[in-house]
């Protein structure tokens, strides 16, 4: 008998694993024959957050056929790691060039969803700079964009992710709109 497709959801900057999207891809899946969808609430340090993730992934190899979905940065850290770990990934409004935008956000900060505090400095930048993969494998990807995403510009993704199949929304936001019926096409992705 072959494995069970197992989707881990990763989560954009200051959320959580119970995040609307992470919910409803959850719910949506939850009696799927083939499909089944997880969610972890990833540390704050984007190095630890990544070791964070590939140790939940190679736990759950044996098991099952993993597959990344991505939002905002964690669009960004499931490219790192779909490539890292050769995984098939869909991208929901994902970060780019993370590295590149969290110069007005260094400090101190806190998670609004966990409470968690952290501090962002040079090294927590230059974390996510080591992370960049300069040239991703299109036919590794699904990238779904709006062009409403008031966060960041889809015109970024839709650059870094030439040749990758690629759906644009007109509209939508940032936490992306009617994501629901997109599913159909995510597991036709991973299929």
């Amino acid at each position: 008998m072959s494995k069970k497709n197992l989707i881990v959801y990763v989560h954009g900057w200051n959320s959580h694993a119970n995040a609307r999207k992470a919910q409803l891809l959850q719910s949506e899946l939850d009696n799927h024959k083939l499909f089944s969808c997880t969610s972890l609430t990833l540390k704050n340090h984007p190095r630890e957050a990544i070791e964070q993730l590939k140790e939940f992934i190679e736990s759950k190899q044996s098991e099952f056929v993993v597959h990344l979905i991505g939002s905002s940065l964690g669009g960004y850290y499931s490219t790192y790691v779909a490539e890292e770990m050769n995984l098939k990934a869909a991208m929901i409004n994902p970060a780019v060039w993370a590295y590149k935008i969290f110069e007005n956000d260094r400090g101190e900060n806190v998670n609004p969803n966990t409470g968690e505090e952290y501090f962002i400095d040079q090294l927590w930048i230059d974390s996510l700079e080591d992370i960049f993969i300069e040239n991703p494998t299109p036919e590794r990807y699904l990238v779904l964009l709006q062009t409403g995403d008031e966060t960041l510009n889809y015109k970024y993704a839709e650059k870094y992710f030439h040749g990758a199949n690629i759906v644009i929304d007109e509209g939508g936001n940032h936490s992306f709109e009617n994501l629901e019926i997109k599913i159909p096409q995510i597991l036709l992705h991973f299929s």
